[in-house]
């Protein structure tokens, strides 16, 4: 099969002195197609410094905008002798860059010495694959697609999401809304400090693994509590001959008879299955 590749980079300069810019937003604001519209696409999206906002909307084309968040500041650093009588100069731009190939989408922005916020529009059977570090939230609103999120230091929250979800965050509270889910895939939900409060609609079919170490576990569902299975007590003989055995402190339950393994683990927090009214 034929290969099509897009590579796109914004790249506007803004030069000025001093150490302190009040100048006016900068906004890059592109659209990029699919190789093939009429197949679903996947997106990966990343920046270090900033938020993540994708919706899904009725179209075919990837709406991105990069939005370079209030003024830049830079801290006063010792000059070095070499620079000593001359102005410093920065860069007042995005970095944003868009490869396409085989109708997958990767958006980066250079994001280390400032923070930019990312908004993408995509096709609402597009799947999802998003990463950010800190100084933004990730949020994803009326996707159909499978979604994978990790994120380091910010909320997660994703609302009317079809499919199935795997999001991690390190410190930050994960909020997921479900219009329905895929029947076979399986879930996870994990984080270190934060909440994690999910709705489910009320006809699912999941077998649970649910943990929280300083935190409670709460549902109104039906949820039917089973004994640690039979796999999670099997100990492993190491090198040095001595037999090895932890038994977690998960607790396991159903949902309508079971299903597919949604997992949920927080260290800090409480966790909510919740069923949708």
């Amino acid at each position: 099969m034929r290969k099509t590749q897009l590579y796109l980079t914004v790249f506007t300069l803004f030069l000025f002195a001093g150490t302190l810019c009040y100048g006016q937003e900068k906004v890059d604001r592109v659209t990029v197609p699919f190789s093939n519209p009429s197949k679903p696409g996947l997106v990966k999206a990343h920046t270090y410094n900033g938020g993540i906002t994708v919706k899904g909307y009725n179209g075919k084309e990837v709406i991105i905008e990069a939005r370079l968040r209030g003024k830049i500041l830079t801290e006063k650093k010792k000059i070095s002798e070499k620079a000593k009588g001359m102005r410093l100069i920065q860069t007042r731009t995005t970095g944003l860059s868009v490869v396409e190939e085989d109708n997958v989408m990767s958006i980066n922005v250079e994001s280390q010495k400032k923070t930019v916020d990312l908004t993408i529009q995509v096709p609402f059977s597009t799947s999802l694959k998003l990463h950010s570090y800190k100084n933004g939230d990730i949020t994803v609103d009326k996707v159909n697609g499978e979604i994978e999120v990790e994120h380091y230091k910010g909320e997660l929250k994703f609302t009317d999401v079809s499919g199935a979800v795997v999001a991690h965050a390190y410190s930050g509270n994960i909020t997921v809304t479900f219009v329905k889910v895929h029947p076979e895939k399986p879930m996870s939900f994990s984080n270190w400090k934060g909440d994690i409060d999910v709705t489910f609609p009320a006809n699912i079919n999941a077998s649970l693994k649910m943990k929280s170490d300083r935190g409670e576990i709460y549902s109104d569902f039906d949820l039917k509590i089973m004994p640690t299975p039979q796999e999670a007590l099997k100990g492993t003989r190491k090198k040095d001959g001595k037999f090895r055995l932890s038994i977690g402190q998960f607790i396991y339950g159903t949902i309508n008879g079971g299903g597919p393994e949604y997992h949920f683990k927080t260290y800090s927090g409480d966790i909510l299955i919740r069923k949708a009214k």
